[in-house]
């Protein structure tokens, strides 16, 4: 017999949060949540029928039978001390996701670049084929606002995390790693700043499937290593490795004014199995597209059904999110914050607009990732023709001395990558910038705010700020 009684969400603003609630209440469970301060979703989640409190209090938790906290939530949160008081069962986030997909089989998309992407992809298209599946997204999109939805189905897609190695507490049907890159490498994290613990974490997360499987990217040279050597029957694609699995030749890249984007010949076991046109731009979307199919063709599905499903797919919530086009301007909303992912935005936005001048608005992301990875930002900017560079944003991290996005200004001028004249540090007054910005750009230019932070909110007002 069920408990009566909420289940309490401690944070329940934060993106995880906010998606795991949705996937409660689709559910049919009762749910409560309280933040500190107002969030843009409250009002949908509200909706639905979540109670939700503006504020931490001890009474917020009275009517509980279970607390969820984020990882963000300290130990001295007053709705925390009570719960324990009242001896509530208390859960952090991704534990209490387990628990409630224990009855599903776990398709867990891992990896440094590219998850939201493939995530969204994968559930999109199981969903289209009328399969149901459950779905937890670290993204929003058109197809699940929320970046959540209950299924009654038998599978589970979500977006794992490695950052704080909670990925490896995935009980996984199916693991899928799309890359493994050098990120989340704070001395003071769970890799303690070294990048062969980070690799031995996907190297065990690998080995869990209970479908025996595995899906694995053959470019990585890492991943390549790792195919050699697991256990799974490993599905592959790529781009460079034509003895992956999954392949493409002929590929084409297109302008933006194209219906769409990319083209190409996809070969299965070294033989052709069909054309694909995407409405996504750069080989990055295609390698998500690959990477799909693998997942796809390990669940015995119809692969040119799913295909044909694909190629109605539109980028998801920041990810080359085109806000404006016209013979002015054109603005453009991205998440990136690794350099891999900057330098990969940059050249898709010199493949859609390819005689048009590319602006960037760049906010760092966490002191961590910048103090190690100065040097391949620097680099990262090169397909930028002007370059707006805004304080960093910690996240929830603390300074490090002598870490700041003057860091990054330094290494560019050094390495000579752009002139200083090409280069606008701002601070952190937005409606200053604005005036900056739009006293600098020229028709025609192609204008990109990136970064997962505060920067989140630069596009939209932008647009708005633009027009008026």
């Amino acid at each position: 017999m069920k408990k009566k009684g909420f289940i309490h969400l401690i944070g329940i603003g934060g993106a995880g949060m906010t998606a795991l609630a949705n996937l409660l209440i689709e559910k049919g469970e009762k749910v409560s949540g309280s933040d500190i301060k107002d969030f843009s979703l409250r009002k949908m989640l509200q909706k639905k029928g979540i109670k939700i409190f503006i504020g931490h209090k001890k009474e917020n938790v009275l009517k509980a039978k279970e607390v969820v906290v984020s990882s963000a939530i300290p130990f001295s949160n007053p709705e925390y001390q009570m719960a324990k008081k009242l001896k509530t069962p208390i859960f952090h986030r991704y534990h209490y996701l387990m628990k409630i997909l224990k009855d599903k089989k776990i398709i867990a998309i891992s990896g440094t670049h590219g998850k939201s992407t493939t995530t969204t992809l994968i559930s999109f298209t199981l969903k289209s084929l009328g399969l149901k599946p459950t779905v937890y997204i670290g993204a929003k999109s058109k197809y699940f606002p929320l970046s959540s939805e209950w299924g009654k189905g038998e599978y589970a897609i979500i977006e794992t995390d490695e950052h704080d190695k909670s990925f490896l507490l995935t009980p996984s049907y199916l693991p899928v790693i799309l890359n493994v890159d050098n990120d989340h490498l704070n001395k003071k994290g769970p890799y303690k700043g070294k990048f062969s613990l980070l690799k031995k974490a996907f190297r065990d997360f690998e080995k869990v499937s209970g479908s025996g499987d595995s899906v694995l990217f053959l470019d990585d040279p890492f991943l390549f290593k790792l195919s050699k050597t697991s256990k799974n029957n490993v599905i592959s694609f790529g781009l460079k490795n034509k003895n992956a699995n999954f392949t493409v030749k002929n590929l084409k890249f297109y302008p933006y004014s194209f219906s769409y984007l990319s083209k190409g010949d996809i070969y299965l076991n070294k033989k052709f199995f069909s054309s694909f046109k995407l409405k996504l731009p750069g080989k990055e979307n295609v390698l998500n597209m690959l990477a799909a199919l693998a997942v796809f063709q390990i669940l015995k599905l119809d692969l040119k059904k799913c295909l044909k499903i694909i190629e109605k797919f539109e980028p998801i919530g920041r990810r080359f999110n085109v806000l404006l086009k016209d013979k002015n301007l054109v603005i453009i909303d991205d998440h990136a914050d690794h350099p891999t992912e900057i330098k990969a935005t940059l050249k898709m936005a010199k493949l859609s607009f390819p005689k048009r001048k590319v602006v960037l608005v760049l906010e760092p992301h966490r002191y961590s990732r910048v103090s190690l990875l100065y040097n391949l930002y620097a680099k990262a900017i090169k397909d930028c023709d002007y370059l707006f560079l805004l304080p960093l944003d910690p996240a929830d991290e603390k300074p490090l001395k002598g870490i700041s996005s003057l860091k990054i200004y330094e290494a560019i001028l050094k390495k000579k990558i752009k002139k200083e004249k090409e280069i606008y540090c701002l601070n952190s007054d937005i409606n200053e910038n604005f005036k900056i910005i739009k006293s600098k750009i020229k028709k025609g230019d192609v204008l990109i705010f990136m970064g997962p932070g505060k920067i989140s909110k630069y596009p939209q007002a932008f647009l708005k700020y633009y027009g008026s």
